[in-house]
């Protein structure tokens, strides 16, 4: 997206289709563009010869950019001067091998791509695995993460949830600053994330990327001095999590203030480089870090951009929205009813939770800027994952998360029983769930870790036929330490206690039956009970299902 599609800044009118795109010249690109609307010249500087090149203006029908005459090579280093002043990188820097204070890197794009068959993947039907590339391999690149893809696929999900690949300071870390548009160096660099996800999609994965939105504007990167890419106000650690350092609080990006049309701009063309230049199928996206109060919201304009870029390139795009103290509401309270057996407390809890997110006549809620956007986007609304269900390190590990030294250290006491309940929770509840490998060990080296994944498979086919119930009403029935709970045609049952138990089943659908179970060999229904160990779930449907 450049600020040459036209009409871009026109869309005021909720559901008008956005316009088509006319032949213009990829963003970024070979061609070096820059938005700085108060400066007075802008020249490229070339290190390897000292050269300076000016820019120019682009014309009154893209204010504020200015371009090169010419295509810079591939592997050329150059840096932007404004006004005379220091040399410093492009925003939009696709290559940055001298680190993100260095010089920027023309990049070719080209790339062998294998997956011409690929159209994406239905994340709603299915469930995602959180790749958190520093913790997931010992090497932690994207090569070595890509070796296990295959491992990855033999759970059953649907796709990966991968971390955020974009460039920071690696002393520093990323709440000092990331470039959006630039893979990690340390991670193997842009031909590895192309690598990643070319063999991701020959697996039947589909790839989630993390933008890391809350650090695009921080103040070592230095966007100001090319323009107002960031507000007076600022985002500060997430709520509940300890403090960071002082100055780990970033700007807000300008989205609805004076020269909003730029940081829009490099947000739209940000999402549509991975998306179209490394194939990514969809964007997770920080819904505090992108809040704003305009007439048509940021994040309706994306959906709308995102819905017809997906259109051009025959693929299935997706954005998931998410944002602290949101996906991890369900395995809070599932935790708590694991924590204390037969307490009331947290079952009220369930049952509330239960009817806020699965009402059966009202939407879902969603937070002020979420609504505006769906309100202002309802043609696009197929590309937009509004609610999901993350397990505990794939909620800690999300990029609005500080305390990424803790993103894998679990709580002690918890056993597999514990796990298997919340996966069967997690994947059974409705919303896209978006799984762990503490939960589901990848790769599965032991019976144990076999075991996790086998419960994993079983669930993700459970899901489609659970799935198709879930605008209807959820029921909670507890008796003494069971627990029952119930939509439409599936059901799943849960002894909290440390003992067996009979739990009374016989107000469900006669033909309900045990499709899975953690424990089968103790587990048992007849005559409209069904016998169950401790800690032992297990889920009951009428009607048929994947065997």
């Amino acid at each position: 997206m450049t600020a040459a599609d036209a009409g871009l800044a026109d869309r005021a009118a909720p559901g008008t289709p956005p316009p088509l795109p006319g032949m213009r010249e990829r963003w970024p690109g070979p061609r070096p563009l820059l938005w700085a609307p108060r400066a007075h010249t802008v020249e490229v500087v070339l290190p390897a010869s000292g050269s300076r090149l000016p820019l120019r203006l682009v014309g009154a029908h893209e204010p504020g950019y200015w371009r090169a005459d010419a295509e810079l090579a591939p592997g050329t280093d150059y840096l932007f001067s404004v006004d005379g002043g220091p040399p410093v990188p492009d925003p939009c820097s696709t290559w940055l091998p001298c680190g993100v204070h260095g010089a920027s890197r023309v990049l070719d794009q080209e790339f062998a791509w294998t997956d011409g068959a690929w159209r994406g993947a239905d994340l709603d039907a299915g469930a995602l695995l959180r790749v958190d590339l520093p913790t997931f391999t010992a090497a932690g690149t994207l090569d070595a993460a890509a070796d296990l893809l295959e491992d990855v696929a033999a759970t059953g999900v649907v796709g990966v949830e991968l971390s955020p690949v974009a460039a920071y300071d690696p002393e520093r870390g990323p709440a000092a600053g990331v470039r959006l548009f630039a893979v990690h160096e340390p991670l193997g660099g842009p031909g590895a994330l192309h690598r990643f996800v070319d063999r991701a999609h020959r697996c039947g994965l589909a790839v989630v990327l993390d933008a890391p939105h809350r650090w695009a504007v921080a103040d070592d990167l230095g966007l100001h001095a090319f323009g107002p890419y960031a507000t007076g106000s600022r985002i500060g650690p997430r709520t509940g999590a300890r403090p960071g350092p002082p100055g780990s609080d970033s700007p807000r990006i300008n989205l609805d203030g004076s020269g909003s049309r730029g940081p829009r701009d490099f947000l739209v063309a940000d999402a549509e480089r991975w998306l179209r230049d490394f194939h990514v199928d969809g964007l997770l996206l920080d819904v505090e870090a992108l809040v704003d109060r305009s007439a048509v919201p940021f994040l309706g304009e994306l959906a709308e951009d995102v819905h017809h870029l997906g259109e051009q390139l025959g693929r299935r795009l997706h954005l998931l929205v998410d944002g602290p103290g949101r996906s991890d509401r369900l395995t809070t309270v599932v935790h708590h009813i694991l924590a204390a057996p037969g307490d009331a407390d947290p079952v009220q809890d369930l049952r509330r939770l239960a009817h806020e997110v699965f009402p059966p006549t009202t939407a879902p809620w969603r937070p002020p800027s979420l609504r505006r956007a769906h309100r202002a986007t309802q043609r696009a609304s197929a590309v937009l994952v509004r609610d999901l269900t993350r397990l505990p390190a794939a909620n800690r590990s999300v990029p609005w998360t500080p305390d990424a030294g803790d993103a894998y250290r679990e709580a002690p006491g918890v056993t597999d029983d514990d796990r298997a309940c919340l996966l069967t929770f997690a994947i059974l509840a409705g919303t896209p769930p978006v799984l762990d490998t503490e939960h589901v060990p990848v790769p599965a080296r032991d019976d144990r870790a076999r075991r996790l994944v086998a419960w994993t498979r079983r669930l993700v086919a459970l899901r489609p036929a659970a799935s198709a119930d879930r605008d209807l009403p959820v029921e909670v029935r507890t008796a003494g330490t069971s627990l029952v709970g119930r939509r439409g045609r599936t059901a799943v049952a849960l002894v909290t206690g440390t003992e067996p138990a009979d739990v009374d089943v016989s107000s469900l659908p006669a033909d309900m039956k045990v499709v899975a179970a953690w424990d089968p060999e103790g587990t048992t229904l007849a005559d409209g009970v069904l016998r169950i160990p401790p800690r032992a779930p297990a889920v009951l449907h009428s009607g048929p299902v994947e065997p």
